[in-house]
């Protein structure tokens, strides 16, 4: 797509043999298509900015001026990133264009300032379109990241000549700002550029002069002090976009998968921990009690024999808290004996669904006790909470892996290995004993 034209009309003086004319130039980005003359240039060692000002005899004055901007700080906005990094973006991929195809011979330096204005309006976002421009740029006087603009001759007659160009509707219709050095050269003198009456019949014809000492004046003038966006920003922002949203994805993911959750763990009669049920074999009489302790460990009762009359569990009630973008969690208990190992649930009983709790939803959960009728041993009960399912094979599998199951079950260790994997897990330690003692009566 071509880019929006931005055009500079220069003065000529009398003194040129192309008397009485406005030299029209204007920069463009380059585009697709256009390699073969960046070639030519190249291969010839031209600069690549001014190489088709050659035609009109202003490739020296263009190199002057392309080599001059370099210093002045045109700032780039703070989202284009490409920028940032290829610094002179802005000025190495316009093209200096001249719009006369009529001028092949324009001697003299005073179309520099003009040469540098069609850059910047062409580099910046500037609402201008068309400007007016008479100076040179000099290299002797200067200050950090600013250009001076040095005094030419022959300033009243170029200024005659807008005012007939005006008259003469050659200039578009529209207000317009002509730039010119503070002074101008008449045999060997300076005098004001303000002064002059062509400035105020100027004024009048709705053309603004504006003698200027920096170039900065002009740029700031033009509201063209800022470069715009390149395709190359685009780009580069489209992916820098790209990087940042995977990474914040990928924070926002782990902050989500990490973020603990918080569980509660409700009292069955009066402890806030698991507590034993007691029922007969058809379940017609449930009772239920906190575990007897020994000392500050829980004890549960195992039976030696079924025809004891009673079935023994061991349940619990958990609460889960709502935490960061979660409001259901997938639950498995973890069973971990000295002698019997370890077991997985997971599952519904009879069931392939997960076991799942709503946050701030209570779920009650028991767990019969018969078949570890087993002499005395230590035991934990893990309760874990992971916001996606849980692969209960896979635990099994890295537990088998860590704790081979011809040895007996280091109980402590085993709860480290799997606490880590699970942020806000439950684990309950408690001794199991064998016993004749029925289930103690409500």
């Amino acid at each position: 797509m071509q880019t929006l034209r931005s055009t500079v009309y220069i003065p000529l003086a009398e003194q040129s043999h192309q008397a009485g004319q406005l030299l029209e130039v204007y920069a463009e980005t380059q585009r697709f298509g256009e390699a073969e003359s960046d070639a030519r240039a190249i291969d010839r060692d031209w600069n690549i900015v001014a190489a088709n000002l050659r035609a009109a005899s202003l490739y020296s004055d263009g190199l002057h001026v392309v080599n001059a901007i370099r210093k002045f700080s045109l700032k780039p906005s703070r989202w284009n990133i490409y920028q940032h990094f290829k610094h002179y973006a802005w000025l190495d991929n316009q093209r200096l264009q001249v719009g006369n195809n009529h001028f092949e011979n324009c001697e003299g330096s005073s179309a520099q300032l003009g040469l540098a204005i069609a850059l910047l309006l062409n580099a910046s976002d500037s609402p201008i379109r068309y400007a007016l421009a008479t100076g040179c740029l000099s290299t002797d006087k200067h200050a950090d990241y600013d250009i001076a603009i040095a005094s030419v001759s022959s300033v009243p007659e170029k200024l005659d000549l807008l005012i007939e160009k005006r008259h003469s509707n050659a200039l578009p219709n529209i207000p317009l700002y002509c730039f010119t050095p503070k002074h101008y050269t008449m045999h060997g003198e300076l005098y004001p550029v303000a002064e002059l009456a062509q400035v105020k019949q100027l004024a009048a014809l709705n053309i603004e002069v504006k003698p200027i000492a920096w170039l900065s004046e002009a740029a700031k003038l033009l509201k063209a002090d800022r470069t715009r966006t390149l395709k190359q920003d685009k780009w580069l922002g489209v992916i820098s976009g790209a990087i940042i949203s995977l990474l914040l994805t990928i924070v926002l993911y782990f902050a989500w998968w990490h973020n603990p959750i918080h569980l509660q763990i409700l009292p069955g009669k009066y402890n806030a921990e698991p507590f034993l049920v007691c029922s007969n074999h058809d379940n017609s009489a449930v009772s239920y009690h906190d575990l007897a302790r020994d000392g500050s460990m829980p004890i549960l009762p195992l039976f030696r024999t079924e025809n004891a009359g009673h079935n023994v569990s061991i349940a619990w009630k958990l609460k889960p808290g709502k935490t960061f973008l979660s409001s259901r969690y997938y639950v498995a208990f973890i069973h971990l004996g000295e002698q019997t190992g370890y077991k997985v649930i997971s599952k519904q009983p009879n069931s392939a669904e997960d076991l799942t709790v709503a946050a701030n939803q209570v779920l009650e959960w028991s767990w019969s006790m018969q078949e570890q009728s087993v002499k005395q041993q230590d035991n934990m009960l893990l309760i874990v909470l992971q916001r996606a399912p849980i692969a209960a094979d896979e635990l099994n599998q890295a537990l088998a892996h860590r704790f081979p199951a011809s040895k007996t079950l280091n109980v402590l260790q085993a709860r480290d290995f799997l606490l880590p994997q699970f942020p806000g897990s439950y684990a309950f330690s408690y001794k199991s004993i064998a016993s004749d003692a029925p289930c103690i009566k409500p």
